[in-house]
């Protein structure tokens, strides 16, 4: 049986991974593209990516900004995502927070899953499974496994809506059984009652991140 430590080191390797299997290269989704072929069209274009040397270890952050900005638009729904994070106290914030709250999340995201730019080369393929669809066929689940050169293999789940344009986007990813959105949503939740200050939540969102990530990493570890 995995440990709770062993959970947390593979839920980080393995959250790194599935962003970057996210980086979707120039992607034109089509009505009639099903989730799974949205997610296998995500792991052949970063093939191309690192392939073509676009995507490279230690690229400037705001080149990876851009081009996580150019390559995930089209299937990852940030606002969305960001909204979900925000919870009830979402209620609280401005309008103008909440599309400044957008822009930080996805920051930060990129300063994290920077760090598993390292990995690339230790990629070796991802096996899409069949998506698990609801009643209405208005939201859908695709399974996968992330295969490492040395073996290691890691159970990640992408979780997808069908928008009003009739395009499928992702909505949240559960890697190695622990749900990112969630993970995020409890944090917010936590600043919330630190700071009492919806704004000052977000203002500070990317610093408190980053400090609870190393933290978590090194209980992990420890």
């Amino acid at each position: 049986m995995i440990s709770m430590t062993q959970r947390w080191t593979r839920f980080w390797r393995s959250s790194l991974l599935m962003m970057l299997t996210l980086m979707i290269g120039g992607l034109a989704q089509a009505d009639s593209a099903t989730p799974e072929q949205v997610i296998d069209s995500s792991y052949q274009s970063l093939q191309r990516l690192i392939d073509d040397k676009v995507l490279v270890a230690g690229m400037p952050d705001d080149e990876l900004l851009a081009l996580m900005e150019k390559e995930l638009g089209p299937v990852v729904d940030f606002p969305r995502i960001a909204r979900k994070v925000m919870g009830k106290h979402g209620r609280k914030a401005s309008e103008e927070q909440k599309q400044n709250f957008v822009g930080i999340f996805k920051h930060s995201l990129v300063k994290t899953y920077s760090k598993g730019l390292e990995n690339l080369d230790q990629l070796k393929e991802v096996e899409i499974g069949k998506a698990v669809y609801d009643k209405k066929k208005k939201r859908a689940k695709v399974p996968s496994v992330i295969t490492l050169k040395d073996g290691q293999t890691f159970q990640v789940q992408y979780a997808l809506y069908l928008n009003k344009a009739k395009e499928w986007k992702v909505e949240n990813i559960i890697a190695e059984g622990i749900n990112i959105g969630l993970v995020f949503r409890n944090q917010f939740a936590h600043f919330m009652e630190q700071h009492k200050d919806v704004g000052k939540v977000i203002d500070n969102w990317a610093i408190a991140t980053a400090e609870k990530e190393e933290a978590d990493k090194a209980k992990a570890d420890s």
